[in-house]
Parts: C-alpha cells; structure tokens; sequence
C-alpha cells in the first residue's frame, strides 16, 4: 500500500453549530441532532473529494466516536447513554465503547461487520502495518496496540484482541474477557467476591451473573489478569503525559485550520 490516510472530525468546531443561529435546522430541534446532520455532510464531502482524485481504492477513511456521551447534559441536547451504562469518565461500557466506521474501497466489503474489542491503541499499530511504515514505530518502549489488520483484510469476523483494561484516571477500575467483565473490587477484597457481568445479556451492566456458578472460577481468573497486568506496568511504568500545541510539526497546515487553532488556543468565540 503506498498511500493510507486517515480524516478525523474535531470536536472543537462542533461546539458552536448553535452559536450563531436562531432556529435547529432538525426537527427535533435538538444540538446533537444539528451536530449529527453537520457530521453526515463533512463525511459525504470527504467521500465524494476522494473518488474526485481518483484515490479511493488506495485510501482508508475512519469515523470514529467520542468516548462517552456528557449525561450531565442529558435531556435537551439529545445525548443519552442509550444501551449502554456510564458516560464520559465512567468504567462503564457507556464511557468506552463508540461505534467506528472503516471505508476501504475494493477491500472492505460493503456491510460487512467486526463485533469483537478492538482497542483505539490497536489503530496505530494497524495503520503503521496497513503503510508498510512499521519501521517507524518506536522500539524504545512498550507498545499497546495489536495489529488489527486482518479484520480489515481477510475479512474476519473477530480481531486479534480478546481483553482490555479500562481505568478512570489513573485507577484500573474493570477488566473485560471476551463477553465477560468484572468490576474490580475495593482494595483488599476477595476477588470471588468481585461482580461479573455477561455483556452479551446485560450490556448496561445492572445484574451480576450467578457468583455461585462463576465467581470461583471468574473471579480467580480475572485476578491473574490483574496480577500480570500490574506486574508488566512495574516493569515498564507509564510515561508521563505530554502537552504541546496541537498540529505541532505539520507543514501544510490548512489556513482554515490554523485560524480555529488560534481560536481554541485562545479561548475565543468563533467566528
């Protein structure tokens, strides 16, 4: 593959569709609703430009959501956590779980579906794989994402990962195993007694399933996830975060692009 890009939506310029107009243009009359539509345009243009050039079949187009909805907004803007318990900052699957959508033209077939965890760290890795650009992935230390692309090229209906650990902060809060999830329980307790949950028949994470029948067996399992996971952390802790102007290094930065940066970086009210 000699060429992959990626287009990603901002959140920034989202925030102000309202700004500056007196009437929805949904019939809900709701924010999101005037997000969603405003969304569905700028991916139908980015679609539309790729064909124009002539680069489909040699460009991958992602659309991914943001993790969690506001639920301290929820009501008049339209966002809810739906099937899913939990929003932005919660363990819940409500606060990580998002839909993505992938475009491949002449590889990904139309329609077709992967349902298993693929983690956002996978997508790195799997682009790095997909660019024959592996060669730039750093080697100095620990990457977490798995190599995703036979999901995308062979049309597989599972990806290479079947585990993921979800913190809030920089707490480890629960551990999910295929369908299976537990809640971690407060320091010191019996991992028999943590609560597991079948996101299959319970997505919203409400009813625990039978501790008598899988909690020895969960439980003790999960715990040996936890136990390697926090071992390899000691071993390979984590860096510090990194904060830096955002689009830092880009050359060809879009003047439309970098006015909103002055903007966000200001604090201003766009214009």
């Amino acid at each position: 593959m000699e060429f992959t890009a990626t287009f990603g939506l901002d959140l920034f310029p989202l925030s102000f569709v309202q700004e500056f107009r007196s009437e929805y243009n949904t019939l809900n009359g709701g924010t999101m609703a005037d997000i969603l539509v405003e969304v569905d345009e700028w991916i139908g243009e980015i679609i539309d430009e790729v064909d124009k050039l002539g680069i489909a079949e040699n460009t991958i187009i992602m659309v991914i959501g943001d993790n969690g909805p506001f639920l301290q907004y929820e009501g008049p803007t339209g966002q809810s956590d739906r099937i899913y318990r939990g929003g932005k900052a919660d363990h819940l699957e409500g606060g990580v779980r998002v839909n993505a959508w992938m475009k491949w033209k002449g590889v990904i077939e139309a329609g077709s579906s992967a349902e298993d965890i693929i983690h956002v760290s996978d997508l790195f890795t799997t682009f790095a794989r997909l660019a024959d650009a592996t060669d730039g992935v750093p080697r100095d230390r620990v990457i977490d994402g798995v190599d995703q692309s036979g999901v995308l090229l062979l049309g597989e209906t599972h990806g290479r990962r079947d585990y993921v650990h979800i913190y809030e902060g920089p707490l480890l809060k629960s551990v999910v195993k295929n369908k299976y999830k537990m809640h971690l329980p407060p320091p010191g307790s019996n991992p028999i007694a943590a609560s597991i949950f079948d996101l299959y028949r319970d997505p919203r994470e409400s009813r625990p399933i039978d501790s008598i029948k899988y909690g020895p067996w969960g439980g003790g399992q999960f715990a040996g996830m936890v136990k390697r996971h926090m071992a390899y952390k000691q071993k390979y802790p984590d860096r510090p975060p990194v904060y830096d102007m955002p689009y830092k290094g880009i050359e060809n930065l879009r003047p439309e692009t970098k006015k909103l940066l002055e903007i966000f970086m200001l604090g201003l009210p766009q214009k």
